[in-house]
């Protein structure tokens, strides 16, 4: 098992450079919506902006489950504090009709920390205990409720400023978005996923974190022994379920397409019968990625075949099209019956169509190209297996 986790834990190299979730191109802002944006300073106290936490802040432990930063990261974090060494700043945004009320588009890590380190526990309940100081060796393997006890350490920590601004008379929602990118471009990339859930919470996004917490399939396919920091998981289980929803219309555009599953999701997700009904769509969704790992093997599905090996890189495009035909039930019996005749037919149409490899390599989610891995591979499947697959609605 410990051999297992060091093969599949943050295989990040592994996964597409190219089309690395949704992007800045999916939202067109042009220089009018930047000239209204006002950014006021609005320095706090480590003390004042802990209180304002779960008030005027949303961290909303509900969609902050992926922490980015390891418990050392935050105990180094938390000493730089003490030893008052400049912190980077702290990037609000005032929620849309709530002037008081903030959304975080820079700083969420720094923040999260900081109310851990006061709670005396990580958001996975485990006690927050300094660890590893460079500096404040004396600090080691103490919470906060020992620390405080001491006054000066106390006022130390719960006074250092915090260097803040808000950002306020933003318009439109692709303009948050656009920061959002500039802001984490060149660092570890955070999902858009984060800031949908804060922009537009609800049951149904709080339940696909949920859902994506339980290790199974598509964590194996992502070679993942844990839920994906960058949210992967979350992305590919929306964008699934949006692909096999014929209410839904692709038109090119990804974070349009994801928002509309994920805010009509939303609404409908109290109705009777459709939590229940989303399930089994992901169980099999589930079924159908270890069905293609059993097929295909663990480094070889989801990847593009180059006619002498599997490229080792996870590949979205063929993620779409691969688990979407073994998600059908009957598609699902046959190929668990012909599994080399169902690969032998996905290399031969990557050797013999050209169409399909260029839409499973560049530009991948423009409509033509998802249109035409959609059309090439289903196509493919009907006439190996005998099942007719309906086809996303595509614009």
């Amino acid at each position: 098992m410990t051999e297992e986790r060091l093969q599949w834990d943050d295989r990040d190299q592994e996964f597409e450079s190219e089309d690395p979730q949704e992007d800045s191109e999916d939202g067109a802002v042009n220089l009018a919506e930047f000239d209204n944006l006002i950014l006021a300073p609005s320095d706090w106290t480590v003390g004042t902006i802990y209180e304002q936490i779960g008030k005027q802040i949303d961290l909303d432990p509900d969609f902050q489950r992926r922490n980015v930063w390891s418990p050392l990261a935050k105990s180094k974090f938390i000493e730089s504090i003490f030893l008052g060494v400049p912190i980077p700043q702290i990037l609000l945004t005032s929620k849309k009709g709530h002037r008081s009320s903030f959304l975080v588009l820079d700083g969420k890590q720094r923040l999260t920390t900081i109310r851990e380190f006061l709670d005396g526990e990580f958001l996975s309940g485990r006690k927050f205990k300094l660890r590893r100081l460079q500096v404040l060796d004396e600090l080691n393997n103490k919470g906060w409720s020992e620390i405080s006890k001491d006054a000066e350490w106390r006022d130390r920590f719960l006074n250092a400023t915090l260097r803040t601004a808000v950002l306020r008379g933003w318009d439109s929602e692709p303009v948050l978005y656009e920061i959002f990118h500039r802001l984490n471009s060149g660092s570890v990339r955070l999902s858009p996923m984060e800031l949908r859930m804060s922009l537009h919470p609800g049951a149904f996004l709080k339940f696909i974190i949920q859902w994506t917490e339980k290790i199974g399939p598509l964590h194996h396919l992502l070679r993942k022994t844990v839920p994906d920091q960058r949210m992967n998981d979350v992305e590919l289980a929306v964008r699934h379920l949006a692909f096999s929803d014929p209410n839904f219309e692709y038109r090119g555009n990804l974070k349009e397409f994801l928002d509309e599953c994920a805010f009509t999701y939303n609404d409908l997700f109290d109705e009777d019968g459709f939590e229940k009904s989303v399930r089994t769509r992901l169980d099999r969704m589930n079924s159908a990625i270890q069905l293609g790992l059993d097929i295909f093997g663990d480094k070889k599905f989801c990847r593009k075949w180059l006619g002498d090996g599997y490229e080792s890189r996870f590949n979205r495009a063929l993620f779409d099209v691969l688990v979407g035909s073994l998600s059908v039930p009957k598609v699902a019996e046959w190929a668990s019956e012909h599994g080399a005749e169902f690969e032998a037919a996905f290399k031969t149409l990557s050797e013999s169509d050209s169409d399909f490899v260029r839409s499973i390599e560049t530009t991948t989610k423009s409509s033509e190209n998802t249109a035409k891995r959609f059309d090439a591979w289903y196509s493919k499947v009907e006439e190996i297996s005998g099942v007719a697959l309906r086809r996303p609605s595509i614009a």
